[in-house]
């Protein structure tokens, strides 16, 4: 039997779908994630299941809704769930991740248990998060993966003994300080990208890599902490780009506060606090983070050439959600779910770019990922996946196009430590081609949006209040129940009538 492909999983962290070179940004550098994109193919219109590091995150994993697998928002991946490493490694592959996994809470892991190394096993958690029993299994310990060097935003102490080991003096740099009228999150990194802690993310990955005996196949997950804010970059990464030539943040027409609930109503008109060319710079330190990134993908690929490996693996990019970056006057993530915070980059190339060059316009969703990925090795897609698989139709160059799809966002709720804080509060949200409704399904039905993405693809006017849109937000709001039905968990399976 031929021994099945590789994967590299490349993933980035709040990167919006259209900043990339091959998505049709004016500037910003991505060479090698363009190479990936022109070799392999580039869904257009990919959406996440929640615009959420961990919520999002644990459906790609799965290939199951947030709700489904009870991270709603924050908490802990229940061990319960198969997630895709965990399949692997069962069917024989060395499996690594490397940066920020997030299946486990960050804050919790630094300040109750005392971390500053990510800890990825779900056994320290499960106490105080009310986990069900569960026997004892060496491979679900830590979801999956049996090598695990984490570097997340809280949590970066295995960066910092990278850098006593290396470059001590920069060891134990503070975070940098913002300039005066700047926003609190925005500065120069204090790190060159030679010591970045995305170019350290991507030198471990990159090491695991080479370090495989091809006895194996193997997967590696190399997840960047960036772009998400802070907005940081290395002054170097900085310098490849002209702030003149920054696109300014698209107004569009900006928010209706009114149909927003608190807290998310707090985040409307954010960025006009700011100068527009205090905000010009902002997306200039995104961009440039962004670029930081990809040069440690093209650390990746050579990597690849040089072990002669390039043609034996699958390669996936994709995000866990967007940043809205100072489009319609927002900026971050508040629950607000305009298309720069649920369209996320998904690129997809195969062994020898097989298939490559092909654009799908056609919407997909996030949890397409684990079973399509699945369905390329050859392998049975497990029981309770809700994706899609759609290997078959991009073996074949048939279409792929969902008729509609579901993101949502739940409210944070009771915590164990600490309280909930920022824009965020639970949002429903039904998308197809022409149309998207968003509800607060806890605020009241005086809350929602409604836009008519064929005449408006900028989502400018929020027709949810228009009496003569009454039909239309009625039939997107069936759906909508339709969604949220049909998500509904399909485990455990059912044996017969009675």
């Amino acid at each position: 039997m031929t021994q099945r492909p590789n994967i590299l999983w490349i993933m980035t962290d709040q990167h919006r779908a259209d900043c990339l070179g091959c998505m049709g940004h004016p500037v910003i550098q991505t060479p090698h994630l363009d190479r990936i994109g022109a070799e392999g193919i580039v869904f257009e219109n990919a959406f996440c299941q929640s615009p959420v590091c961990m919520a999002s995150r644990a459906a790609l994993f799965t290939g199951r809704y947030p709700a489904t697998v009870r991270v709603r928002g924050m908490g802990v991946l229940p061990p319960a769930e198969t997630t895709f490493p965990e399949l692997l490694r069962r069917a024989g592959y060395s499996t690594g991740a490397f940066g920020k996994v997030h299946l486990t809470p960050e804050r919790y892991t630094r300040d109750q248990l005392g971390s500053d190394v990510p800890i990825l096993d779900w056994r320290a958690f499960a106490p105080e998060a009310v986990l069900p029993p569960f026997p004892d299994d060496p491979v679900k310990e830590s979801y999956g993966f049996d090598t695990h060097i984490g570097c997340d935003d809280a949590n970066q102490g295995n960066f910092r003994a990278w850098l006593r080991e290396r470059c001590p003096e920069l060891a134990d740099k503070p975070r940098g300080t913002p300039e005066p009228g700047w926003l609190p999150d925005q500065f120069v990194s204090p790190f060159p990208t030679k010591w970045h802690q995305s170019t350290y993310i991507s030198q471990t990955a990159e090491a695991f890599i080479r370090q495989q005996d091809r006895s194996a196949p193997w997967f590696t997950f190399c997840s960047f902490i960036a772009p998400h804010h802070p907005f940081e970059a290395p002054a170097d990464q900085l310098a490849r780009y002209s702030l003149a030539d920054i696109p300014a943040p698209e107004w569009h027409g900006g928010t209706d506060g009114a149909f927003i609930p608190d807290p998310a109503a707090n985040a409307v008109d954010e960025a006009l606090r700011y100068a527009p060319d205090v905000l010009r710079r902002l997306m200039l330190h995104y961009l440039a983070s962004i670029s930081c990134i990809d040069d440690g993908v093209g650390r990746l690929l050579t990597a690849l050439e040089e072990t002669d490996q390039l043609d034996n693996t699958i390669i996936v990019f994709v995000s866990d959600h967007g940043e809205f970056a100072g489009n319609h006057g927002l900026l971050r993530k508040p629950s607000i779910h305009y298309d720069e915070l649920l369209r996320v980059p998904l690129l997809l190339r195969l062994p020898t770019g097989r298939g490559g060059g092909r654009r799908v316009p056609g919407m997909v969703e996030s949890i397409d990922v684990h079973p399509t990925l699945l369905g390329l090795l050859g392998m049975d897609v497990n029981p309770g996946v809700q994706g899609i698989d759609w290997s078959a139709s991009i073996v074949d160059g048939h279409p792929i196009a969902r008729d509609d799809i579901h993101s949502d966002m739940h409210d944070l709720g009771p915590m164990a430590h600490g309280q909930p804080n920022g824009p965020y509060c639970a949002v429903q949200t039904l998308r197809t081609n022409e149309w998207k409704l968003n509800i607060y399904p806890t605020a009241g039905p005086e809350y929602g949006q409604l836009f008519n993405l064929r005449d408006d693809p900028g989502e400018e006017t929020n027709l949810y209040g228009d009496s003569s849109c009454r039909a239309t937000r009625e039939d997107m709001l069936w759906r909508l129940l339709q969604r949220i039905h049909t998500n509904i968990d399909p485990l455990p399976i059912r044996l017969s009538q009675w």
